[in-house]
């Protein structure tokens, strides 16, 4: 009867969604934690044109001196586009018929998406890190999306890679040149260092501590984000002894309380130490379509069908190279 179809459907659909979030978080996520997270994006991408700030106040040096006026100017502009992930079922009239334990089957398979999606969103997160130092780019650099094409291409968008050596340094729109990435803030082998804690520290709060236009901007790091296992507890043993380590004076740990976040993220696959903001306004990820889960009727077989789709995106705006800074990893 339709009005039973009809109660069956809704049923197994509200079912579907309560077990794939049940799936979804039966574990923690890093990359909610690592960007800002951006609900209730729109359209098929987004991009947005930096405002430049003034040029700065200038001192009058005597009565009555004019003022100078200016016309607004703009700066980079940014791209994001979203990524859709889909799934489907298919069961035959038989198979809907035959199995006594319909609910509990549908239950598995909704789970399963669940612990997908939330695998999906967690390497999507992680790859702007792995792949931030390939000097040919990565899909998830281009933003390009229907009817916007990003001009950086598989790049970010000053095209050059997230995360680049001095000797492939970047301009910013006030001429000055930054690199965000040090080869040797990392060991070759054995444990990670205070020393490369230092060396990252000093990058990132007194060199790349400028704006857009060389203006000096306060820069200060909370996080720290490795690989877990060695570089994990590594990081963890300099953060956290009370006296300097790898050392043997008894001084004490400048290093101490310094970082707020020391996030061991399973997902990271590059041989580096990351140091930067968590959930700064520069890198942030956009969830497009929380996810949509349908259940129907398929009349050509008289079975029933399900899928699941999402859609999300990694948007990395102006200055996100200077709100990570990174010791190791691939050259770029």
């Amino acid at each position: 009867m339709p009005g039973l179809r009809g109660d069956f459907v809704e049923a197994c659909r509200k079912d579907m969604y309560k077990f794939e979030r049940e799936g979804l978080m039966e574990e923690e996520t890093m990359y909610d934690k690592v960007w800002k997270v951006v609900k209730g994006a729109t359209g098929a991408g987004t991009k947005d044109t930096q405002k430049l700030r003034a040029d700065g106040l200038t001192r009058h040096t005597a009565e009555g001196q004019n003022i100078i006026f200016r016309s607004p100017k703009q700066g980079w502009t940014t791209y994001v586009k979203y990524h859709t992930y889909s799934d489907g079922l298919t069961f035959s009239p038989e198979a809907i018929e035959d199995t006594v334990k319909l609910k509990d089957m549908l239950t598995d398979y909704s789970k399963t998406w669940g612990i997908e999606e939330r695998v999906s969103k967690e390497t999507l997160g992680a790859r702007p890190f792995n792949e931030g130092g390939n000097l040919l780019g990565d899909f998830i650099f281009n933003g390009s999306y229907t009817g916007e094409a990003d001009p950086s291409g598989d790049l970010v968008y000053d095209s050059k890679p997230l995360f680049n050596l001095t000797g492939n340094a970047r301009t910013t729109k006030g001429g000055q040149t930054y690199y965000n990435s040090v080869a040797d803030a990392y060991p070759s082998s054995g444990d990670v260092l205070p020393s490369h804690i230092k060396t990252l520290y000093n990058l990132m709060t007194a060199t790349n501590n400028r704006d857009e236009q060389g203006a000096v901007v306060r820069n200060k790091p909370d996080t720290i984000l490795t690989k877990a296992g060695n570089d994990e507890i590594s990081v963890w043993e300099i953060c956290n002894s009370d006296q300097k380590a790898a050392s043997a004076l008894n001084d004490k740990n400048v290093w101490r309380g310094k970082f707020k976040n020391l996030y061991a993220w399973d997902y990271l696959t590059e041989d580096a130490i990351f140091m930067g903001k968590a959930r700064a306004e520069s890198c942030q990820f956009h969830e497009r379509l929380a996810s949509n889960i349908r259940f129907f009727r398929h009349e050509d077989t008289a079975g029933y069908k399900a899928s699941i789709r999402v859609r999300f995106g990694v948007y990395l705006k102006v200055g996100c190279w200077r709100d990570w800074v990174r010791g190791g990893g691939t050259s770029a």
